[in-house]
């Protein structure tokens, strides 16, 4: 059996360096370009080792990169109405709202990196002093992916020497039938969900919840997404609000049968956003093919968005001397043949 191997490779004319992790059970390739995932390799019910995210085909696309594939996204996900938070001023970088961390965000950044061995498992540290984002700070941040046999997790811990605000996440996108082969359709969906927020239609929050009960679909039973789909005709881009989020507990799995691969995530974070890339046509090359409609599900672990104007939503104020810390883990299985 070999030894699980970590190795650090610079790309030529560039400076981004790959970090690839590697066991027996998984394959997982890191950036220091927005401390992203660009590849995870799991098997599928044949044995064979594919990429199950939708990852660019060329390099020079990760460095033009604006839709966050792979990316740690911060200092705060999602949307800022308004882009206000207190009596600071932040970019209004999507229309008059300020979205994942602005132009000068985490995912526009070069990280530091170390990588680490323990008995148990192998991984990588990505370090960042964000002086950048204008956010108040500076913040400092460190990403940690934690590869332990077919699990990867990843600690995201964050303190500032300034009064600020942080809701990081990741914003992979996944697409389990194995270097994107198939569209996202058959992919089965359930979501251990209290309901989502509310939105409007900007994709801000209005304060309101919508329950289960009020759902056009059962969330918390599987799902394909072609039945998701065709009662969110516009595609998903909602906010799932999540049922005791814990450590190991899981909130979400997503399956895709023919491949037998299975996905599960848990985290500590209060909400996921899920985006189904529905209407997401461009020219770029994914996995050999152009980005196209339903081609991935990403996957976004995150405090509430918006947080700063509904205090009801819970607190995301990064305080002078305080460190926050957030977990989220991706476990890949097999199915077994019914």
């Amino acid at each position: 059996m070999p030894e699980p191997s970590i190795s650090v490779t610079p790309i030529p004319k560039t400076r981004l360096k790959k970090i690839t992790l590697k066991n027996d059970s998984l394959t997982v390739v890191l950036l220091n370009y927005g401390a992203r995932l660009h590849q995870i390799l799991a098997p599928d019910k044949e044995g064979h080792f594919e990429n199950v995210l939708l990852t660019y085909d060329n390099f020079s696309d990760v460095l033009t990169d604006q839709s966050y594939f792979g990316a740690i996204v911060g200092p705060v996900a999602g949307r800022i109405k308004h882009g206000s938070w207190a009596n600071h001023q932040l970019e209004k970088n999507e229309g008059n709202h300020h979205i994942h961390g602005g132009s000068n965000g985490w995912s526009f950044q070069y990280w530091k990196v170390e990588v680490f061995k323990t008995p148990t498992s192998i991984g990588v540290v990505f370090y960042l002093q964000d002086t950048f984002s204008d956010y108040p700070g500076p913040i400092t941040a460190t990403v940690t992916y934690q590869l332990t046999k077919n699990k990867l997790e990843m600690i995201i811990k964050t303190s500032s020497l300034t009064e600020t605000i942080c809701n990081p996440t990741n914003h992979a996108y996944f697409n389990l039938s194995g270097n994107g082969k198939r569209d996202i359709d058959e992919h089965e969906l359930a979501i251990q969900t209290e309901g989502t927020l509310e939105l409007d239609h900007e994709k801000i929050p209005t304060g309101a919840l919508i329950a289960t009960t009020s759902l056009p679909i059962h969330f918390k039973h599987p799902h394909s997404l072609k039945e998701i789909l065709a009662v969110y005709p516009n595609g998903l881009d909602d906010v799932f609000v999540l049922n005791v989020p814990k450590r190991n507990k899981k909130i979400l799995t997503l399956s895709e049968k023919k491949a037998g691969r299975q996905l599960s995530i848990a985290t500590t974070n209060k909400s996921v956003v899920l985006f189904s890339t529905t209407g997401f046509e461009a020219d770029f090359l994914i996995n050999g093919q152009k980005m196209h409609s339903n081609y991935g599900l990403a996957i976004e672990p995150q405090e509430f968005p918006d947080a700063v104007h509904f205090p009801e939503f819970g607190s995301i104020t990064l305080y002078p001397g305080q460190e926050k810390i957030s977990y989220t883990s991706y476990q890949f299985n097999v199915l077994k043949e019914e």
